[in-house]
This record gives C-alpha cells, sequence and structure tokens, in this order.
C-alpha cells in the first residue's frame, strides 16, 4: 500500500501499521486505559437491562426484514451486552488509529451499544483537536447508558442519535454532509447494509473511509461486502476478515484490494 500514489492509501498503511505494532503516544495510552477500564466495570456489571434490538440477532435467528423493523424486547446484563455487542480493544484500537491518521471533521457511527467503540473514536478526536462523531442507536436504555460513558470519560465531541436507523439515517447525513469517516455496525443484514451504504455514499466527502462491521460474520454479509467493494465508487478496500476498510472516492483510478490478518 505504501507503494501507491493514493495519499489516503498511505495513511490507511499507517494506522494498520501501528495496529500491527500496538504502538501508542504516551497521551493515547491515558486514553485507551481508561477506556478499558470503564469496559472492564462494565464486563464486571450483573445489573439488568431491557432493549429493543432491531439488529439480526445471532447467526442462526434467519430473523426476517419486518421482524428486525419491529424489534424485540430483550434482556440482557449489562456485562453480558459490553461483552457481546462492544468491539473487542484491537478493533477499537484500529478505528482510533483511522481517525487519528485521517483527521476527519464528522464521523458517523450506526450501533453506539455501550458506547465502548464510540468511546475510541471520540478520544481520537479529542486528541486531534478537531472533528465530532454522530452515533445512531436503536434501545434509548443502551443510548442513556452510553452517555452517562462519555460523560464519565469526559469526552464531549459525540452526539447520540436514538431510533431505528432507517428513521433516522437521512436527516442525519443531510444535516452532517459532508461525512469524512463512518462505521457502520448494529445490524449485520445484507439488504440493510447495502441500503445503509447507497444511503450514506451521495453524502461522503471525497476519499472518505467507511468501515464495515463482522463482514464474514454471514453468507449473506459475505454477500454484501463483496458487492459494495465491487462498486466503483471504492477505490481501496481491506479485508480484515472481521472488518472492512473502503476508501470511497469520485475520481476515477484503479481499483486496490488487500486482505490481511491483523494477528
Amino acid at each position: 500500500m505504501y507503494g501507491e500514489g493514493h495519499a489516503a492509501s498511505k495513511l490507511l498503511a499507517d494506522a494498520l501499521s501501528s495496529v500491527l505494532e500496538n504502538s501508542t503516544s504516551r497521551e493515547e495510552k491515558q486514553w485507551i486505559d481508561r477506556i478499558e477500564s470503564l469496559r472492564e466495570a462494565l464486563n464486571a456489571s450483573s445489573s439488568e437491562i431491557s432493549i429493543v434490538d432491531y439488529g439480526a440477532g445471532s447467526s442462526g435467528l434467519n430473523l426476517s426484514r419486518e421482524e428486525m423493523y419491529q424489534g424485540r424486547v430483550v434482556t440482557r446484563t449489562i456485562g453480558e451486552v459490553c461483552r457481546t455487542a462492544s468491539k473487542p480493544q484491537k478493533w477499537a484500537f484500529l478505528l482510533f488509529k483511522l481517525i487519528r491518521e485521517f483527521r476527519p471533521s464528522i464521523c458517523l457511527e450506526l450501533g453506539t451499544s455501550l458506547g465502548i467503540s464510540t468511546a475510541y473514536q471520540a478520544a481520537a478526536l479529542e486528541l486531534n483537536h478537531r472533528g465530532r462523531i454522530v452515533t445512531l442507536e436503536g434501545a434509548e436504555s443502551l443510548a442513556s447508558l452510553a452517555r452517562e460513558n462519555f460523560t464519565k470519560l469526559g469526552l464531549e465531541r459525540v452526539d447520540v442519535v436514538v431510533g431505528r436507523f432507517q428513521d433516522n439515517l437521512g436527516g442525519v447525513l443531510r444535516q452532517q454532509a459532508p461525512v469524512d469517516f463512518a462505521f457502520i455496525d448494529g445490524h449485520h443484514d445484507e439488504e440493510a447494509t447495502l441500503a445503509y451504504f447507497e444511503q450514506i455514499a451521495p453524502f461522503l466527502a471525497e476519499n472518505a473511509i467507511v468501515v464495515f462491521d463482522d463482514i464474514s460474520w454471514s453468507k449473506g454479509m459475505e454477500r454484501a461486502w463483496n458487492t459494495i467493494i465491487g462498486d466503483k465508487r471504492v477505490r481501496v478496500s481491506i479485508d480484515l476478515f472481521s472488518l472492512g476498510i473502503c476508501i470511497v472516492a469520485d475520481s476515477p483510478g484503479e481499483k486496490q484490494r488487500v486482505k490481511l490478518a491483523l494477528d
């Protein structure tokens, strides 16, 4: 990737190298340690919370589009939600490094949960001294806890929008465009993932970064990822098995595709 003339490719390579080498400055480590201390406390919590889940559920549920749109009320402990829905440190650190390298002004996240991955992204914005992240969450109970967590961490460059993505995404995009960085997480459904990409793409800045979660989670998600990287607007794509990263550009150019295991 360093051999490419594309400036965004070089920034992406720098971010990946930092993750592979676990390279952090003193200021970065301070933020990461604070967020991971919060994660540890959330993991240990046995308090129960009721959640309206609009996602696809586990890979074996095979919920219909109507069932996902209506949502399911489930009860979980906060610890269970944190352990199953929050991105592991390695992947959250990657989001952090991407924002540190690309220095976006407007970031978008679909799927807040308890706010761990959001906190990593917002902390990177704090260190950059620029930018905001708007994160969308379907469950009011989770959004409320996420806001509390951002306050505990002292993160101010984050706005939480509550409600179904289908209902709120259009308005957020119109208000915030152009979007420099987007993390699509929280639905894990082929049709929905493709629909979100098509909805977001017209509002992206040139050479915007779009990250997709769980691209290997199901056959449907694998098909969605393959469709997205075949799109003419996707200049560079990085398949990390768990996450997929795209550089989206309107200007013409040759495609670059990389597959890499971040071990």
